[in-house]
């Protein structure tokens, strides 16, 4: 009886809301039949993109470098141009291009329908060391980036204390002492501030032939700071001193080698 009266009512709510029922049942199947149209129509872009001579890559943008050859970069990167700009990874032409000593990376960028850029990141020039008459340029980090006749128009510091002629381009500086490399980039992110905060007196030379006994010279004035614990604090003290009008164009020395006052040497001109 019970199941009877179930089924009266299932059959009664058929017929109240058949056109409803109806109606979610043609929905279902327009969904159905508009995802199966969206993936046909989804594969068939996609095929035309990897397909279509219209996404081919024509043009090469180089960005970012200052000492890097843009057509020695754009020389390897032609070797893109042709191929579809989906199906480009690059990898290749970026092994290719970092391989000169002045780029540190290069990225890789698709800009649609047939544009590469590529973004250089280059090492800083920061130091030079000479021999004879070759000039050795290197980073902070003591790699060599070239050799030079000349070193005109190059904001560089005189790096004394490496056998530069045995440095091939591309690597690190020959050194006995490792230590020399870290005091060197310790320095150089002295100077970067200090260029930045006073923008005064030039550093000209720095000298770390002895990690005991080390040397950076401004102009004729020289800073003696012994070993290059508490570095910072010492060089603040030292240029505070030469940056004074009596000491720019004077020669001599600022000591700050040990805990205290620092002694300052003047030579008198006879």
């Amino acid at each position: 009886m019970g199941k009877n009266r179930d089924n009266l009512k299932n059959g009664n709510y058929i017929i109240e809301n058949k056109e409803k029922l109806l109606y979610k049942r043609k929905n279902k199947r327009k969904i159905k039949r508009l995802f199966f149209l969206s993936i046909i129509m989804i594969s068939t872009l996609v095929t035309l993109c990897l397909k279509l001579p219209y996404f081919n890559i024509t043009t090469i943008e180089i960005l970012g470098n200052k000492n890097a050859s843009k057509a020695e970069i754009n020389n390897v990167a032609k070797t893109e141009l042709g191929s579809n700009i989906f199906y480009s990874s690059f990898t290749e032409s970026k092994k290719q291009i970092i391989k000169n000593p002045y780029i540190l990376g290069a990225t890789f960028k698709k800009v649609l329908p047939n544009k590469i850029i590529i973004n250089i990141e280059e090492r800083v020039a920061v130091f030079y060391g000479k021999v004879n008459n070759t000039y050795y340029i290197l980073d902070n980090k003591g790699v060599l980036l070239q050799k030079r006749s000349d070193i005109k128009d190059m904001d560089l510091v005189n790096l004394i204390g490496f056998d530069y002629e045995k440095c091939g381009v591309g690597n690190l500086i020959v050194s006995e002492d490792n230590r020399k490399i870290n005091i060197a980039n310790d320095i150089t992110n002295i100077i970067k501030e200090y260029k930045i905060t006073k923008g005064a007196t030039k550093i000209t030379m720095v000298d770390v032939s002895n990690v005991l006994d080390v040397k950076v010279y401004a102009g004729e004035m020289c800073i003696k700071f012994g070993t290059t614990e508490d570095l910072k604090n010492k060089f603040n003290k030292a240029i505070n001193i030469i940056s004074e009008p009596a000491y720019k164009s004077a020669k001599g020395y600022v000591d700050v080698s040990f805990t205290g006052n620092p002694v300052v040497f003047i030579e008198h001109k006879k």
